[in-house]
């Protein structure tokens, strides 16, 4: 995985891009499909975001593309999760949705007049707690149900210290070969993090959303590509 370039992340990156715009219709194979249609918004906001990273770097953005690289990894973790929970993860995501719409709304009575159609629309829906929702609820739960070592999860503190502030955004700006260090405009940041990202998210967010259709037909396509560019072409199994 060392040798390989970031020209051909990018490579492999764009041409996963093109073959998921270029896909046909999608049938669901499980017969309750709530599951397929939330897998099919997060693979898409997979490769809207691994596109918008893209877009960044070749704007010399490489730095503020590492924000979305945390939001594309989180989704993609999460997106295997739910191929592998099927209907019933699906249903913890809705419950852990209706949970977080609830405590807003009981905030937000505390300091805005909010409309009452607003409040009696989500005041009525019923809040259920399940083991799907509880896992979900907590991102560190997903990963270690995938990857008990915390490799995975690794990987995501480490892009939350872009997507917050922290000493790793700031450092970016500071340049430690001087005496003292001295203060930078522009970050100091490659970008090969965000091709590699960007490959490997789409692979797995590919993969796992093709389990949910029927026919798998993005299989072959994404074994190919993850082979030339020493990427593992999925995710382990949720324990």
């Amino acid at each position: 995985m060392s040798k390989v370039t970031p020209q051909q992340y990018r490579e492999a990156a764009e041409k996963m891009i093109a073959n998921y715009r270029a896909a046909g219709a999608i049938k669901a194979k499980q017969p309750k499909y709530r599951s397929v249609l939330i897998g099919h918004g997060w693979c898409a906001e997979v490769h809207r975001l691994a596109e918008s990273a893209l877009l960044l770097v070749d704007r010399g953005y490489a730095h503020e593309a590492l924000i979305l690289l945390r939001t594309m990894f989180e989704t993609t973790i999460s997106l295997h999760w739910l191929s592998q929970k099927g209907d019933a993860g699906a249903l913890g995501v809705l419950a852990e949705g209706d949970r977080a719409n609830r405590a807003a709304l009981t905030d937000l009575e505390k300091a805005f007049r909010l409309p009452q159609d607003l409040t009696d629309a989500i005041k009525k829906v019923a809040v259920e707690k399940t083991d799907e929702s509880e896992i979900f609820r907590k991102f560190q739960a997903q990963c270690d149900a995938i990857d008990p070592k915390r490799e995975l999860y690794s990987v995501y503190r480490h892009l939350c210290g872009y997507a917050h502030p922290s000493t790793s955004g700031a450092f970016a700006f500071i340049e430690p070969t001087t005496e003292p260090p001295s203060l930078r405009s522009e970050p100091r940041v490659g970008t090969s993090v965000v091709e590699a990202t960007v490959a490997m998210c789409l692979v797995w967010a590919g993969h796992a959303f093709d389990e949910m259709v029927s026919g798998k037909p993005r299989k072959q396509f994404l074994r190919s590509v993850a082979k030339k560019v020493g990427l593992h072409p999925m995710l382990p199994p949720v324990s």
